[in-house]
């Protein structure tokens, strides 16, 4: 009974201790959200970019699944490409080591728990304060504190049943036989990542371990290189329901860590004695060095296969395009990166719904071009083939506007902070815009099927003219794209200053109707054609400058 019970700790402090990363993870990606955002925008220059920015954001954030399930899902909504993912999830890599320094130095060597009931006690009374920013921090202070408590509790309940069972014992004796030694500890590292879906989890186990002495450092080591493999699992499951380069993405992630094994194990022996003797020099022996040491040895790898595989990144992106082969699903109209579920945090779960929406902006602007090739087209058949197209991109813009809408939706209903409802409203609003210029192509290309079936013609200077108000909207959809993606001050006053022009045009051709229809000869069924186009144009020009305007609010 007592061992149940002992077993029982271990899986409730090990409970505490994740729910506890959770709660800081999340509450740290609220404060730092909008920061983490314009970085993540940034990232993708370079792949030195990509690395360094990508390990300072899984630094921050304290979990490497998060973010590697984050870069899939960018992949999967076409955000970034492959290679660029590549190298971000090698930046994640070397990011994720923070985790082990942070308990080697913090877990083991203070008695925290002495102190981990008063830091709830005060992340608990910032949570009362009724503003955003203290009650994120009291949450990352209760997260800090569940985590020590945790690890506390772990460690105590681990030696109480190594103390009690022969199972810590028989460990030791699967730790000296050599390479077979390695396979094996490689092998329970990765099953035990892949089953508590936490390497953050899997690395404290190991430290305990270690420097309990039930196992030796090399096994240790061994047992870091199989979790590096296991936390490769987290995003292969996310990606399951994703497009075909989001799987790609997250199989790099798995060739990477994989190759990364290739060429150290063989050379581990001699780098566990490097760094054993490394220690020793600096004066640091024993149990207590032991968690250092295995700190050190994982940063140390990490950056060091990293280094080595960033130089064969278009190597890697063809074995993974070998490896998992194109999806026809992939050729579906999805928002891919709304219903795959993958990103759960709000600042993320925002980066994703903008990117959407921009998408959005770009497939009405695609059904602008549609629209005005139906002013030139005169066969019959190409005519009715085009405005076919046109009502499939209505429908598709309607349904596109419902998912996303219930996106954002679910996205309200989380615990969001000032910053990230502010952007929620304007997103609402960008999106509502954005149908509204959906359903003035649909209009405008109604107006044109109606003018062909009753035979109404436009004069030359008519044609020119609406050509004319056509270019000016036309520039309107692309400014108003430019701040979608960049949103500038210069970009803004661009587009009003289009729409000034597009309502000075339209007033104009107004008055110049009126004055011709008092003519004997003025052919009133097309002149009022000619009115509707010139109403639905000015219509979506002011869509388009309330959507860029709304872009610059937070400038």
């Amino acid at each position: 009974m007592d061992i149940l019970i002992r077993i029982l700790n271990i899986v409730g402090s090990l409970g505490l201790f994740l729910y506890g990363m959770k709660l800081m993870s999340e509450a740290l990606q609220r404060i730092a959200g909008g920061r983490m955002r314009r970085v993540m925008g940034t990232m993708a220059a370079t792949p030195l970019s990509q690395i360094a920015t990508t390990a300072v954001v899984t630094a921050t954030v304290q979990s490497s699944s998060a973010i590697t399930v984050m870069i899939v899902s960018f992949v999967n909504a076409g955000i970034v490409n492959l290679r660029q993912a590549i190298g971000m999830i090698m930046g994640a890599n070397i990011g994720t080591t923070v985790t082990a320094w942070i308990i080697a130095v913090f877990g083991f060597e203070l008695n925290f728990s002495i102190i981990s009931i008063p830091l709830v006690g005060l992340g608990f009374a910032l949570i009362l304060i009724h503003k955003v920013h203290y009650r994120a921090l009291g949450e990352i202070i209760i997260g800090f504190a569940l985590m020590l408590l945790g690890l506390t509790v772990l460690q105590s309940s681990m030696s109480g049943v190594a103390q009690n069972t022969a199972l810590f014992r028989e460990l030791a004796t699967y730790a000296d036989l050599g390479y077979l030694s390695v396979i094996l500890f490689i092998l329970i590292g990765t099953l035990l990542t892949a089953v508590l879906q936490s390497s953050s989890a899997t690395i404290t186990l190991t430290i305990i371990m270690c420097q309990s002495g039930w196992i030796p450092f090399e096994a240790g080591a061994a047992m870091i290189l199989g979790e590096n493999v296991g936390t490769t699992i987290t995003a292969n499951l996310a990606a399951i329901v994703a497009n075909t380069s989001a799987k790609r993405a997250a199989v790099s992630h798995t060739v990477i860590n994989v190759l990364g094994l290739v060429w150290v194990v063989p050379l581990l022996p001699w780098i566990t004695e490097g760094i054993t003797e490394l220690f020793a020099r600096m004066g640091s022996t024993g149990p207590a060095a032991t968690p250092l040491m295995l700190a050190f040895f994982h940063s140390g790898f990490n950056v060091l296969n990293v280094c080595i595989l960033a130089n064969f990144i278009p190597q890697i992106m063809r074995a993974v395009t070998w490896m998992v082969r194109q999806s026809p699903n992939d050729n579906r109209k999805r928002l891919f990166a709304l219903d795959s579920g993958m990103v759960s945090t709000p600042e993320l779960s925002l980066m994703q719904a903008h990117n959407e929406i921009t998408n959005h902006a770009k497939r009405v602007l695609k059904m602008f071009g549609m629209v005005r090739s139906l002013m030139t087209l005169t066969n019959a058949q190409e005519f009715q083939r085009e405005y076919e197209h046109v009502e499939k991109y209505e429908r598709i813009t309607d349904r596109v506007e419902r998912e996303i809408i219930t996106y954002l939706s679910r996205i309200t209903s989380r615990d969001n902070g000032e910053a990230a409802t502010r952007r929620l409203q304007t997103m609402f609003r960008t999106i509502s815009h954005v149908e509204l210029i959906g359903d003035g192509n649909l209009e405008l290309a109604k107006i044109l099927r109606a003018k062909k079936e009753k035979n109404l013609w436009f004069n030359q200077e008519q044609r020119d003219k609406l050509g004319s108000l056509f270019d000016l909207v036309e520039q309107a959809l692309y400014v108003m794209i430019t701040n979608l993606e960049n949103p500038t001050a210069e970009g803004v006053e661009r587009s009003r200053g289009i729409e000034e022009q597009i309502n000075l045009l339209s007033a104009q051709l107004r008055s110049e109707q009126l004055q011709e229809a008092q003519g004997q000869e003025y052919k009133y069924m097309a002149g009022i054609a000619f009115i509707e186009l010139v109403v639905e144009c000015e219509k979506l020009g002011d869509a388009a400058v309330h959507i860029s305007a709304e872009q610059a609010e937070g400038l």
